[in-house]
């Protein structure tokens, strides 16, 4: 499991926009990650975000990866008649749970069951 910090909690005092150095950590996104784990973080990430973008547009008109730069983070959303129905936040606890679910079913399936997609296949 990845070790993290969301970056929103953990400002400096200065001024409310800049981060603190927390030793052993850097910023990916909006969350700090153990330095040890952010190219499996990274790698993780682009991996379930192509999968994700790629089976739930087999369900929806239209998907795109949104809000990078934002305090919650990047984030995979879905659309039906340019409505937003879908929105999975790629975040470390989206990832983690990701990597769990594809230790006990395939991948499309573990993707199915994070987007409460699962009786829809």
């Amino acid at each position: 499991m990845f070790k993290f910090l969301k970056k929103k909690q953990h400002l400096g005092t200065v001024n409310n926009k800049e981060p603190l150095n927390i030793d052993g950590m850097s910023i990916v996104d909006a969350y700090y990650i153990e330095n040890s784990q952010i190219e499996a973080y990274k790698t993780d990430r682009e991996r379930y975000s192509d999968a994700l973008i790629y089976v739930l547009k087999q369900y929806f008109t239209d998907v795109d990866r949104m809000f990078e730069g934002t305090d919650d983070g990047e984030a995979v959303v879905a659309f039906h008649n340019d409505e937003p129905v879908k929105c999975i936040y790629l975040n470390p606890e989206t990832i983690d749970q990701l990597r769990i679910y594809e230790q006990e079913m395939p991948l499309k399936q573990a993707i199915l069951k994070i987007c409460e997609l699962e009786n829809e296949d």
